[in-house]
């Protein structure tokens, strides 16, 4: 094998890893933001829950002292103001999930070629060998049918 051919190899084999690492930190990025806009969403909705049920009547027969009815709408305000938070993070999210669905199969794709480039570097490599073999057998094989 030549100084040329281990080099390239190499660079191949460089290529390959590096291709392979960015597919999978794009995959990772992309299950954390799934991840993230799911817990969003699941947050948003315990929230819009939680405020429904402060917003409605207390337990104590509807009649409530009104710094308590103001605290539990107050509350009920904030619950409002953290789901619609959460659903703008939610939203955020999703968007962040198809940056990284796109940044995943741009990374395969590159994998994809790099892997058919290595292929094809070795298949030229197998050729580059066969030739040299049949080169250096073919004086030989000449030679010993001109002694027949």
């Amino acid at each position: 094998m030549t100084p040329r051919t281990k080099r390239r190899r190499a660079l191949v084999a460089r290529q390959l890893a590096l291709g392979r690492i960015a597919r999978r930190e794009a995959l990772g990025g992309l299950a954390g933001a799934l991840a993230e806009e799911k817990r969003s969403r699941a947050l948003a909705v315990r929230s819009r829950d939680m405020a429904a049920e402060y917003a409605g009547p207390g337990g104590h027969g509807g009649a409530q002292v009104g710094a308590a009815l103001a605290g539990r709408l107050r509350f009920a305000g904030a619950l409002v103001r953290l789901a619609g938070e959460a659903e703008a993070r939610g939203e955020e999210a999703a968007r962040e999930a198809g940056c990284q669905a796109r940044a995943l199969a741009a990374a395969e794709r590159r994998l994809e070629m790099l892997e058919a480039r290595a292929a094809s570097a070795r298949r030229a490599e197998e050729m580059a060998r066969e030739r040299r073999e049949d080169a250096a057998a073919g004086p030989l094989a000449r030679k010993l049918q001109r002694s027949s």
